[in-house]
C-alpha cells in the first residue's frame, strides 16, 4: 500500500518517496493483521503499552507464519546487538533466509504508544520524552526516531498507537496541536520539530486509521508510518 511517488499526497502536500518492496509488504501485512488484533484484544483484560506490545508481536509474527511471509517481529529489538546497553526498539522487523538481511538487522523498527490520558508528566510521549529529577528523559517515540536512538541508517519507521480513549480525530488533532506548540518552542524537547512532522491522513476506519509524517534527522529524514489500532470498539465501517 505504500506507493509514494516523489512529489505531494494531496490531503496534506507531504513530500514522501516510494518504499522499497519488503516495507512495502510489511506495511501492508500489518495494515491488514490489525483489525484482527483489534477484536482479539477487546475481550483481553491487558491495557498497558508492554503487554499489548509483546501479544501484537505474537500475533503478527504467527500469521507471518501462516501466510509464509518471510519476516519475524522481535520485541525490545537491540538497535545494536554487541552493546549491552544498547537502546531497545519496542519492535523489530527482521527477515528470514534473507541474503539482503542475512546479519538479522532490523529493516523496519517500530515504536508503539498508548492513546490515551495518562499522567500529565507522560501524556505527550507519542512525540517526546519528559524531565525527571532535573535532567530531560528521551522516552518519546518520535524523537527517538528523529534523535536516531531508533531507526538509524533506515529511510523508514513506524509508529503504533493504541487507541483507548477518544477517537482517531482527537488524536490526530492533539497531536499536531503538541507539534504546534514545540515548533513554538512551548515544550521542552531535544529536536528540532517543523510542520513535516505533523501527521497526514491516508485513512481513517473504525478499527484501523493510517497516517504519515516525514521527520527531520541529523542526517536527511525518516518517512514515519503511524498506523493506530482502535482497542475500544470492533465496528469495521469506514468512518466518512
Amino acid at each position: 500500500m505504500l506507493n509514494y511517488d516523489k512529489g505531494r499526497i494531496a490531503s496534506g502536500g507531504l513530500k514522501v518517496l516510494r518504499a522499497d518492496t519488503s516495507v512495502s509488504r510489511v506495511v501492508s501485512f500489518i495494515e491488514k493483521q490489525l483489525a484482527a488484533f483489534s477484536n482479539k484484544e477487546l475481550i483481553s483484560s491487558i491495557t498497558n503499552e508492554k503487554g499489548l506490545t509483546q501479544e501484537l508481536c505474537i500475533f503478527l509474527t504467527n500469521h507471518a507464519k501462516k501466510e509464509n511471509f518471510p519476516f519475524m517481529f522481535e520485541k525490545e529489538y537491540m538497535e545494536e546487538s554487541e552493546k549491552g546497553g544498547s537502546p531497545q526498539v519496542d519492535i523489530g522487523v527482521i527477515m528470514i533466509d534473507s541474503k539482503c538481511y542475512g546479519n538479522r538487522k532490523s529493516f523496519f523498527s517500530i515504536e508503539a504508544k498508548r492513546l490515551s490520558k495518562i499522567s500529565k508528566a507522560r501524556e505527550k510521549e507519542y512525540l517526546v520524552g519528559r524531565m525527571e529529577k532535573g535532567k530531560y528523559k528521551q522516552c518519546g517515540g518520535v524523537e527517538r526516531f528523529k534523535k536516531e536512538i531508533h531507526g538509524k541508517g533506515i529511510k523508514y519507521g513506524g509508529m503504533i498507537g493504541y487507541l483507548q480513549e477518544y477517537d482517531f480525530d482527537y488524536w490526530r488533532y492533539t497531536i499536531n496541536s503538541w507539534i504546534d506548540a514545540l515548533i513554538e518552542g512551548e515544550i521542552p524537547t531535544s529536536a528540532q520539530w517543523s510542520e513535516n512532522d505533523k501527521l497526514t491522513e491516508e485513512y481513517k476506519y473504525s478499527t484501523t486509521a493510517k497516517f504519515v509524517s516525514e521527520n527531520s534527522r541529523k542526517t536527511g529524514s525518516i518517512i514515519l508510518i503511524h498506523l493506530w489500532v482502535n482497542l475500544i470498539n470492533s465496528k469495521s465501517e469506514k468512518i466518512q
